[in-house]
């Protein structure tokens, strides 16, 4: 029997980036607009978002995410949340949901709020503030447990894990809880 850590390890990647991520089993390495056209996973699982670490960010003094609700933060505490050199800005989960249509319902719903049109993704809200919000890329992994426990389970330990790097020492920019 696998033990619930040797599975949560199996989505660990050696590095936080693109290139390791794929490695480690991640797909699609999108654009949210891409994903409006290719979709992804309906299974639940954990998706990343990545930004390239080759310019500093630039940000927007007001936030495009959301309808009704204004997810803007401060300048300022963006500039001080920011982690030079990481390229993986956001870890996320999604569970089967009540249309059991997981990793992409969840996508759709971030994407949406990012648009302005929905209010229905509130965590990871700050990459919408980034001047290059639209560049930013996303993938995905399934998990192999998909029950809600596990997936929830998962997204802790992956965030541990980059918190655990030396290179990051805190969570990703965006996950402002764990």
């Amino acid at each position: 029997m696998t033990t619930p850590t040797a599975t949560f390890d199996a989505h660990v990647p050696t590095a936080w980036t693109r290139t390791a991520l794929a490695a480690a089993g991640y797909e699609g390495f999108v654009t949210f607009e891409e994903l409006r056209q290719h979709g992804a996973t309906k299974s639940p699982g954990i998706y990343v978002v990545l930004r390239s670490p080759a310019t500093p960010p630039v940000f927007l003094a007001r936030s495009a995410a959301g309808r009704s609700r204004d997810f803007t933060a401060p300048v300022e505490r963006l500039q001080a949340e920011w982690i030079d050199g990481a390229e993986v800005i956001y870890i996320g989960l999604a569970t089967h949901g009540s249309r059991r249509d997981g990793v992409h319902r969840r996508l759709k719903q971030y994407r949406r709020t990012g648009a302005g049109t929905a209010d229905t993704h509130g965590g990871g809200v700050w990459i919408f503030q980034l001047e290059d919000a639209a560049d930013l890329v996303v993938c995905w992994r399934a998990a192999e447990d998909e029950s809600d426990a596990f997936v929830a389970a998962l997204e802790h330990h992956l965030i541990a894990d980059f918190v655990a790097r030396p290179e990051h020492g805190r969570r990703p920019f965006a996950n402002r809880k764990d």
